[in-house]
């Protein structure tokens, strides 16, 4: 039953990586950028919100900024992250688990049709003080 179970996620995680994949052009500049739901504002409340500081950043006193640049999708997904400036001590791991966790944005849009774009999220992990996650 393991060994089905173990088949069957590993078949899956193919068909998503395959159909998250695609051969249409990814853009960086667009006459429409993606948008999350809500605005940049909603963006960061739900950044805020589901951002858990790691216990390893926290006890080493790191703070700092995680830049993380992603695909959306022509659907609104976001499919594939890459650190462009990392914290380390799992803070770039967690600004990765907040990202995919987005709900579905608006596509960025060229000559006024949906398309792939990049879009680049600066992630702060700011401690206080006394060495409490904000």
């Amino acid at each position: 039953m393991k060994k089905l179970f173990i088949t069957l996620s590993i078949l899956l995680n193919t068909i998503f990586s395959v159909n998250a994949q695609s051969n249409e052009p990814v853009y960086s500049q667009v006459d429409k950028v993606a948008a999350f739901p809500g605005g940049i504002p909603k963006l960061f409340k739900f950044i805020a919100d589901n951002l858990k500081y790691p216990e390893q950043a926290v006890n080493a006193n790191i703070s700092g900024k995680v830049m993380i640049k992603m695909i959306i999708e022509k659907d609104g997904s976001v499919s594939s992250t890459t650190i462009l400036k990392s914290v380390g001590y799992g803070c770039d791991e967690e600004a990765e688990r907040v990202v995919k966790a987005m709900p579905k944005w608006t596509a960025g849009k060229v000559d006024g049709k949906d398309v792939r774009s990049t879009f680049v999220i600066p992630i702060m992990f700011v401690l206080d003080n006394g060495k409490r996650a904000k």
